[in-house]
């Protein structure tokens, strides 16, 4: 996929980058006090600096640095550095570093590394680290689970295991392939077997093939995903990556059981692999 990323600064220009379809992603970089308000769109937006963005609907947004974003709706909002975020609605945060998170509502918080969340009565907080601060909310800790573990990482996504296999998903264009913008295009055809030649048996990204828990999750990964694929690995040799984000994989091979929608539907029968191609790639 090719990446098409622009910087604004102001509300003109934000929403003629979000109604440009060619535009991936947008960066933040106003004025401290200037506020800036997204809704919609498939391009992620960056907040960065002093920026101060409203996010609602469906937005997807990136703080770092010093800005500050209002999230509602099912927004979702990635908060690094000293980010602060205030959510309400059904919102999702993820914070991260030493970010500050004031969510209300039916909103789910991820708390990781130092971050500090305040959180209303019926708030659900995601605890991943033994050094964030949560206060209020309905507490789920999980800094006890090991998931670095296969097996414990699909039960926690409630990934169903079947003589040893999982099934996962992978979000891709209409020619459903991925890895372009590493230089090792991978070709994923129902039925096939696809092996990466450049394994790295680690929980670091990179060296394997790449799978979510849902299509909704593969699509973070791909935000101008156009097909979905359900795929079956072996969870033996399955490796969480642990480097935050939304949940994903890796795994060395792959066999693509059958063609799915965004909502992980069936479109295309399930079809036993027939051949087993090797590539390099994600």
């Amino acid at each position: 996929m090719t990446t098409s990323c622009i910087t604004v600064t102001d509300q003109q220009q934000l929403d003629a980058a979000l109604a440009d379809a060619s535009t991936t992603c947008v960066h933040v970089e106003s004025e401290r006090g200037v506020w800036l308000r997204v809704s919609s769109g498939s391009a992620t937006v960056e907040a960065s600096g002093s920026a101060t963005v409203e996010a609602s609907g469906s937005a997807t947004v990136r703080a770092s640095g010093s800005a500050t974003v209002e999230a509602s709706g099912s927004a979702t909002v990635e908060a690094s550095g000293s980010a602060t975020v205030e959510a309400s609605g059904s919102a999702t945060v993820r914070a991260y570093d030493s970010a500050t998170v004031q969510a209300y509502g039916t909103t789910s918080v991820h708390a990781h590394h130092y971050s500090t969340v305040t959180a209303g009565s019926h708030t659900a907080v995601h605890l991943h680290s033994g050094q964030a601060t949560v206060t209020g909310g309905v507490l789920i800790d999980v800094t006890q689970l090991d998931l670095t573990n296969p097996a414990a990482w699909c039960d926690h996504h409630g990934i169903t295991v079947t003589d040893g296999k999982a099934v996962l998903y992978k979000a891709l264009g209409d020619d459903l392939t991925a890895g372009q913008e590493y230089g090792k295009p991978t070709v994923y055809r129902v039925g096939d077997t696809v092996t990466c030649d450049d394994w790295s048996d680690t929980n670091d990204c990179g060296g394997g093939l790449h799978f979510s828990p849902t299509p909704h999750m593969a699509s973070q990964y791909h935000y101008r995903a156009t097909r979905w694929l359900a795929v079956e690995v072996d969870v033996a040799t399955l490796r969480p990556i642990t480097d935050g984000g939304t949940p994903k994989a890796k795994a060395k091979s792959c066999r693509v059981l059958r063609e799915v929608d965004s909502f992980g539907r069936l479109i295309a029968g399930e079809v036993t692999a027939t051949a087993t191609i090797t590539r390099e790639g994600r």
